[in-house]
């Protein structure tokens, strides 16, 4: 009784030969960097930042040692004034209220890449999510 090993060894290979091609091209497209694909997240803290908790939902800027807040609900401007990069992580800002006219500091520490923990020189405390 005769194999029918030859035959399916041909066919096996014909199979192989037009899979290959199909598996080395999607080994091609799903390998490597993504980075068109992913979101490229600011460093630092630049940009746009929202408040955590707190009586007044508000959104808070950072744009080139500028500061500003404004209230979600209103949009209107809570406070605005300068901020000073310390260093990694490390932010000191400088903002007059505008309910209150006083100027206030306050040191910020970017606890996560998407969270600022801040206080104020009044002991204070806040914190932002990046938007």
């Amino acid at each position: 009784m005769p194999h029918a090993r030859p035959y399916w060894d041909l066919r096996m290979r014909r199979i192989a030969a037009l899979l290959l091609p199909l598996a080395l091209f999607a080994a091609c497209q799903s390998g490597g960097p993504r980075a068109s694909l992913e979101p490229v997240r600011p460093r630092g803290i630049e940009g746009a930042w929202s408040s955590v908790g707190g009586p007044v939902a508000y959104r808070a800027t950072f744009n080139n040692g500028r500061f500003a807040s404004i209230e979600t609900a209103t949009n209107g401007l809570l406070a605005s004034g300068t901020y000073t990069d310390l260093g990694p992580g490390q932010v000191n800002i400088l903002y007059t209220s505008e309910t209150t006219k006083q100027q206030v500091a306050a040191n910020c520490n970017q606890v996560e890449p998407n969270r600022l923990s801040c206080a104020t020189s009044s002991g204070n405390r806040f914190e932002l999510s990046r938007a």
